[in-house]
């Protein structure tokens, strides 16, 4: 049994189940969910995939989700996981490799340009996007939408892994596995099975159509394979040894108190702040049920 969590809605593979947030249901072998939060049985996978996932989830909850997986995964399990690598960004900044950075900005076109090689390596951090929403400390002004929080280099990783019951953590290179599944880089389904740079100069030579607008991907193709982006992503690959148990004395038993501002969970101290909270909460869950009236559905998107 294997799994690509975060696959999105156009990746398939024959023999591979795939989870993505961004599924309207769950059927066959595609599984509407959060990556923290599973609705699938312990230790059903065997091999477990993510693609640029991880730089995308806070890092406050890398435990949640790292638990998860220890969870539907089976002793001995491979994980292989990508991610921005840190280091190598980091050093092309120090060193000025301003190549570095334009074959970068071809690999991803998202990233922004208008702010030197500094405004490059920080996009790699925190990136805009449609995963993440950004409110003021009121929960009255909207300030932004995010795509990347945060980034990873091998030694975060390993210690990461190594604390939720991984183990044999190493650094791969592009397409190298001793699993077959994994040497098959990323591709459109129907092309030759090797890696071709996912952006709009290609996307135009062949007639591809992969667009964000009115809320909505519009998508003509289906992708398959595994490795992408060589150049900037970290390669890992790992074992599950042990099931992790959470226990009173766990570091991941909630944010650490040793760092700073108890990570920003301060706030939910904050009467105000809290009651307001509960309130946002309490009303997104009532809009999602069918019998929401819809002159209050309108109300509250301002209609």
């Amino acid at each position: 049994m294997k799994i690509n969590l975060g696959a999105s809605r156009n990746w398939e593979k024959d023999g591979w189940h795939v989870l993505d947030h961004k599924l309207a249901n769950s059927e066959d072998m595609r599984i509407s969910g959060d990556i923290a939060r599973m609705d699938i049985a312990d230790k059903t996978f065997g091999h477990v995939f993510l693609s640029h996932v991880l730089e995308h989830i806070p890092h406050i909850k890398m435990q949640d989700v790292l638990m998860e997986i220890n969870r539907i995964m089976r002793p001995g399990g491979t994980i292989r996981l990508l991610v921005p690598d840190l280091e190598a960004v980091a050093r092309a900044y120090v060193a000025g490799n301003e190549e570095f950075f334009r074959e970068a900005a071809e690999e991803d076109e998202n990233i922004r340009l208008d702010l030197g090689l500094g405004g490059q390596l920080m996009n790699f951090i925190v990136s805009p996007g449609q995963d993440t929403v950004l409110f003021d400390r009121n929960l009255e002004n909207f300030i932004a939408g995010y795509g990347h929080l945060y980034s990873y280099d091998l030694d975060m990783m390993t210690r990461l892994l190594g604390s939720y019951g991984f183990g044999n953590v190493r650094r791969m290179e592009f397409g190298e596995s001793d699993h077959i599944d994994f040497r098959e880089p990323l591709h459109v389904v129907g092309f030759e099975p090797v890696w071709q740079t996912l952006n709009k100069d290609f996307y135009a030579r062949n007639n591809l159509v992969h667009e964000y607008r009115d809320g909505s991907y519009d998508i003509n193709f289906t992708v398959t394979g595994f490795d992408r982006d060589p150049l900037t992503s970290l390669i890992v690959e790992a074992e599950k040894q042990h099931d992790f148990v959470l226990t009173a004395d766990s570091d991941a038993n909630g944010p650490a108190a040793a760092n700073y501002n108890n990570y920003g969970f301060s706030l939910l101290e904050v009467g105000e702040f809290r009651e307001k909270l509960d309130v946002m909460l309490a009303v997104s869950r009532k809009m999602k049920e069918p019998g929401f009236p819809d002159k209050i559905r309108q109300l509250l998107k301002g209609e």
